[in-house]
């Protein structure tokens, strides 16, 4: 098993192109988990002594750049997810129309608490 443990989900194979390596670059998460538990329900809707348990994993693998060699240097490029940019983006403006709407709904109705008097 631990012959399996390297860094090729890190670092794809190295391509040449010319007098210029790439060498592409991933994130690799896992993640596990599992629960048990024992005991009845309510009013006697399970049997004294049930049991349950269950578990399960996932993994996934994004872009995160390329390291880029040439005879003069090794420098890594990121790659920029253009979705998450958009979204990060939208997500601004939204929070920026909240924020500015409830600053103005409290104004008008402190303005109109005194004009009213």
């Amino acid at each position: 098993m631990l012959e399996r443990l390297t860094a090729a989900p890190v670092f794809g194979p190295p391509t040449m192109a010319g007098e210029v390596t790439v060498i592409p670059v991933r994130a690799v998460s896992v993640g596990f988990g599992f629960g048990a538990g024992s005991g009845g329900g309510p009013a006697g809707t399970e049997p004294a002594g049930s049991s349950g348990g269950g578990g399960g994993g996932a993994g996934r693998a994004e872009p995160r750049g390329y390291i880029r060699i040439t005879g003069q240097e090794v420098k890594f490029e990121p790659i920029m997810d253009q979705t998450r940019v958009a979204l990060a983006g939208i997500l601004m403006v939204a929070w920026n129309v909240f924020w500015v709407s409830a600053t103005v709904r409290a104004a008008l109705k402190r303005y109109g608490r005194r004009s009213g008097a």
